[in-house]
């Protein structure tokens, strides 16, 4: 993808000048799949989506998951 997840720099963008053909067609293919499942990029971090319409959307989740 040419940037670990959650790294900040410029890198980071999706759509990054700084990184190979092949890492810029993994991230539109990710993009595009999210995108068609009803999610919406961050702009400036090629993992980051958050669910359109959003069912709890000021409901922290703090608990174990099993």
């Amino acid at each position: 993808m040419g940037s670990p997840y959650d790294f900040f720099g410029q890198k980071s963008h999706p759509f990054s000048n700084n990184i190979t053909k092949k890492q810029r067609e993994n991230r539109m293919l990710l993009r595009n799949i999210m995108l068609s499942n009803n999610f919406k990029p961050y702009a400036n971090e090629w993992w980051h989506f958050t669910l359109k319409n959003e069912p709890f959307p000021n409901i922290y989740f703090n608990f174990p998951i099993k």
